[in-house]
């Protein structure tokens, strides 16, 4: 059975701002690492779970938003790989599916016509509207301010550390 760490103020004390996520008083009880990690995992799956609509997975919403928000010069493949912690071949199969979908048009760099950046076109626009991330951040929005920044904080030095242990570090 996965245990789930509970790391919300009860309900009568969202609105009050604080600087713990534990009452007044309590003691503090730290979950273990591999309790929070489930929770992450869990989340993450549920996260994951949202993606599955308008005929798109969640890997490729993952790679609308990035061409939709990328610098033009992070436009393409070997960036979105990069990005997304895949291999290059990985990730030209999503970037094939999205432009066989017309939902990202491939546009050669003028000063190198080898390099072909991609756009998203006016149809991954529009179906970027209906994200199913939006779901997830209005979750997050929800929560306190301050809430949100330590989560924040804490999930970018979580994926720094995970990215540090992949990369051999």
């Amino acid at each position: 059975m996965m245990t789930v760490v509970e790391l919300r103020r009860p309900a009568s004390d969202r609105s009050a701002p604080t600087e713990s996520l534990r009452p007044q008083g309590a003691s503090v009880a730290l979950a273990s690492p591999q309790a929070i990690a489930e929770t992450v995992m869990h989340i993450g799956h549920l996260a994951d779970s949202l993606g599955y609509t308008h005929g798109l997975k969640p890997s490729q919403w993952t790679a609308l938003r990035y061409f939709a928000g990328a610098p033009s010069n992070q436009r393409t493949v070997s960036a979105f790989a990069d990005f997304h912690a895949t291999t290059r071949g990985a990730a030209s199969q999503m970037v094939e599916v999205l432009v066989n979908k017309d939902l990202l048009v491939r546009v050669p760099v003028p000063e190198d016509r080898r390099v072909m950046q991609l756009h998203p076109t006016e149809k991954a626009r529009e179906l970027l509207r209906f994200d199913p991330l939006q779901e997830f951040a209005n979750v997050i929005a929800a929560l306190p301010t301050a809430d949100q920044a330590r989560l924040g904080e804490t999930l970018s030095d979580l994926l720094r550390g995970l990215l540090d242990k992949r990369q051999g570090g």
